[in-house]
Formats: structure tokens, C-alpha cells, sequence
């Protein structure tokens, strides 16, 4: 009896091994590797001991690196994380490499990411950045740097950083960053750092707390084939808005804006030079009968709020009535005005406050 215990056993062990083994070789199978090295910097100075959703942020921040751990496939990699703030100690330096770099293992990052035991301390971002590009030197290939922060407290330091990385290393490096919470001001600050890299991304952490939204990430990153649910030409984990209709001409985050069309200051009358971007939404509206769409209205941030409002508020009425015009039924339109709320760009120069007196279609299901 027990030997026939024993035999089973045995077969399912073996079955178990075969299943996992299977489980990797198509993970790897399925991504053309895209990088060569990658090094994370974690967060782990005061601000990350704030709470968002009934967790702290450091810990947060830890269960997103442990979750993107479990989901890259098994590629042969240089792996590297470094910590900034007093995370790993009260006598520890402002930053500090506490894993590689070294052939990367899931079991050496798991253990990188357990070091990080408490926030403290300030916020030298820029620290880390400088950091990582000296712990980067002895690498060979692409590089993935992946920044997992708050982005509190912080002053530009950390953007330009970003940019003396890219110069040192070029088009070898892509530089990701990885928002933990919804502070408005680290979001532009990371989202600066990131495009700073040229070719990488920001993306905040509650769009990968879903097994297909780290998988999407991780593809994005590690791998060659990104993921683009809506083919808009934008992988899905940098997508704003993932239900684009077919051709439908999108911005950098994927949401479809009416191109060619930016209003004058203070002004909701389309131009003759504007027709030509809504008769491109015209015909795609025409091959998608069944799509309704949100005209949605945006301004700068010139004037006061509630006035904002309201001009953006005319600004869809106006291209609602021209597609009305042009034969698409008012049954399939709305129209919605923002204001000043949702920038694409930045306020602080003229180019970024011509781009945000805009409109953006959004499609309803």
C-alpha cells in the first residue's frame, strides 16, 4: 500500500514539474526579448509610509515589483534594484543598491525587495538615477530601468538625471516609471522622468494590480510583441483609453483627438482649416454605425475656472453640430465639456496650451 502511496505520489510530482516547466518554456517562447539588463529603483523614503487604499504606499510599491517578478518569463537577464530613502536601514546611505547587478533570479529580486523594511527619509530620486547609471556601466545590450515611486516631494532633480542617463547611455536605455498612489504633482514629475528616457513610459500602479494588467507591462518592457488590445498603435499598458474604434487617429496615450482641430484662444467656432480632422472622424463614425461617441470639450488654463468650463462646454456643442451636419445621427452623439480639468499638455508654454484647447471622442459602449 504504501508503495502504491508512494508510486502516485511520485507521478504527480513529476506532472507538477512537467506542467511548471511547460509554463515557462512558453512564456519564453512567446516574448522575443527585448532588453538585455534591468534595474529597478524602489521608493522607500517618508512619503512611501502614507496610506493609500488601506495599505502603505511602500508596501504597495513592494507587491507590484514581487508581482512584475513572477511575471517575466524566464529570459537570461542582468537584474539590479536600488532603494532610495531609509529603507533598508535608520544608518543606511540616501540610496543604496541592494541586489546585483547580477544574473538575474526571481528568488535574488524577491530578496532585494525584502530589504526595504520601512520608510524614512527624504526623497533623492536624482540619487538613485545617478546611482543606477554607475551600476549600469559594466552592462552589455538594452537597458530597462523601472522607477517605482510616489513621486513626492521631489523638486526637478530627478528629470534631469533621467536626461544625463539617456545621454551616458543612449538608445541602449528606456526608462519606465511606475506611479504609486494619485498625486497629481508626482505624476507629472514621473511622467517627465519617463519621457525623458525617449522611449519607455509612466503608468500608475492600480492599472497593474490585474494578472493582465502586469502581463501587459512586463510584455511592454521585457519583450519585442508590446500588447495593443485596440490596435491604435499604443500598447495597451501605456493606454489611456483601450477601446479605440478602428480608424481612429490617436495621441501618445492612445485617446482619440481630433487632429488638426486646437481652438484659438477664448473661441468655440471651428475653423475653415479645422474641417479637414473632423471629416477624418466623420468618415470613421460612417464605417461604424453602431459606435456612439463623447464629444468632450477641454481648454487651457487661461481664465478663470467656471468660464473655462463653460467655453469648453461650447466648444463640443460646436463639433456635435458639425458631425449632426455631415449625416451622423444626434442619437449617436453627446457632448460633454471639461474645462481646464484634463490637460494633454503643459499650461507652462504656449505649444502645451494650444494642444489642450482641444476635443477628444471617447467611444460608449
Amino acid at each position: 500500500m504504501e508503495k502504491r502511496y508512494f508510486k502516485v505520489l511520485v507521478g504527480v510530482m513529476l506532472a507538477a514539474m512537467l506542467v511548471c516547466y511547460a509554463t515557462s518554456e512558453t512564456q519564453a517562447a512567446g516574448c522575443t526579448e527585448k532588453v538585455d539588463n534591468f534595474l529597478v529603483i524602489l521608493d522607500a523614503s517618508g512619503s512611501m509610509g502614507d496610506v493609500y487604499k488601506d495599505a502603505s504606499k511602500l508596501s504597495l510599491a513592494k507587491e507590484t515589483v514581487s508581482n512584475m517578478n513572477q511575471a517575466i518569463p524566464d529570459l537570461k537577464l542582468m537584474g539590479a534594484l536600488r532603494t532610495f530613502g531609509v529603507g533598508v536601514r535608520a544608518y543606511q546611505k540616501k540610496t543604496a543598491l541592494v541586489y546585483g547587478v547580477t544574473e538575474y533570479t526571481k528568488e535574488g529580486l524577491e530578496g532585494g525587495v525584502a530589504v526595504a523594511k520601512r520608510a524614512g527619509g527624504n526623497s533623492p530620486l536624482c540619487l538613485a538615477i545617478d546611482g543606477a547609471s554607475q551600476d549600469l556601466q559594466s552592462t552589455k545590450g538594452d537597458i530597462a530601468v523601472i522607477i517605482v515611486s510616489d513621486g513626492k516631494e521631489m523638486d526637478d532633480a530627478p528629470v534631469e538625471a533621467a536626461k544625463k542617463m539617456k545621454c551616458q547611455y543612449g538608445k541602449r536605455v528606456c526608462i519606465y516609471t511606475i506611479q504609486i498612489g494619485d498625486c497629481k504633482v508626482g505624476k507629472k514629475l514621473l511622467d517627465q522622468v519617463a519621457n525623458a528616457g525617449g522611449c519607455g513610459f509612466s503608468v500608475n500602479a492600480d492599472d497593474l494590480s490585474s494578472g493582465q494588467g502586469m502581463a501587459n507591462f512586463v510584455d511592454a518592457v521585457f519583450c519585442g510583441g508590446e500588447r495593443d488590445s485596440d490596435r491604435d498603435g499604443v500598447p495597451d499598458s501605456a493606454d489611456k483609453c483601450p477601446d479605440t474604434i478602428a480608424g481612429a487617429k490617436v495621441n501618445k496615450v492612445g485617446c482619440w483627438v481630433v487632429k488638426g482641430i486646437n481652438f484659438s484662444t477664448d473661441k468655440a467656432e471651428i475653423r475653415p482649416q479645422d474641417q479637414a480632422g473632423l471629416d477624418e472622424v466623420v468618415v470613421v463614425l460612417k464605417e461604424n454605425p453602431t459606435v456612439k461617441v463623447e464629444i468632450q470639450g477641454h481648454t487651457d488654463n487661461m481664465g478663470p475656472e467656471a468660464y473655462n468650463q463653460a467655453l469648453s462646454e461650447k466648444r463640443a456643442d460646436a463639433v456635435m453640430n458639425y458631425f449632426v451636419e455631415k449625416g451622423i445621427g444626434k442619437d449617436r452623439l453627446s457632448a460633454k465639456g471639461y474645462g481646464m480639468s484634463q490637460p494633454a499638455a503643459s499650461n507652462d508654454t504656449r505649444e502645451g496650451r494650444f494642444q489642450n484647447r482641444r476635443v477628444q471622442l471617447k467611444p460608449i459602449k
